[in-house]
């Protein structure tokens, strides 16, 4: 809050301010009388109306994200991945690694990978590497 000494200074420099705004509104009107009409001025960019520059504040550096997608150890075969996309549930069996890390680096919005488990030759569950246990999940 200002002092006394510094709101009557402020004070004084608003009225000036007011003033010189009102000799500027005299002017306009002048030039309407000369025209015989309004003339269109733009309204000039004031200092007041200039924002300075922000810098945007810096993010935290988040933490890796750790990486569920490891080598396949002997005996598993292939990755087997669940995802859902707009409400649907997908689900498809890769050996390629990096086709599984470009869909697991495009989730969010709507798609999101629920699941991820290696697979023997035969297709069953070797291990589960993201998401829950089918066991833990039956009632």
């Amino acid at each position: 809050m200002p002092s006394g000494d510094q709101q009557i200074r402020i004070n004084a420099l608003l009225l000036e301010r007011e003033a010189l705004f009102v000799r500027v509104h005299d002017l306009e009107r002048a030039a309407a009388k000369i025209l015989g009409e309004e003339y269109p001025f733009t309204r000039p960019l004031l200092p007041s109306d200039v924002k300075a520059k922000t810098r945007p504040k810096k993010k935290p550096a988040r933490a890796p994200a750790t990486d569920p997608l490891r080598k396949l150890e002997p005996g598993e075969t292939a990755w087997r991945v669940t995802w859902t996309h707009a409400g649907q549930e997908y689900q498809e069996t890769h050996d390629n690694a990096d086709a599984l890390r470009t869909l697991l680096a495009s989730q969010g919005g709507q798609l999101r990978v629920t699941r991820l488990e290696t697979v023997d030759a035969a297709g069953d569950t070797r291990a589960v590497l993201l998401g829950s246990n089918p066991e833990e999940d039956k009632p």
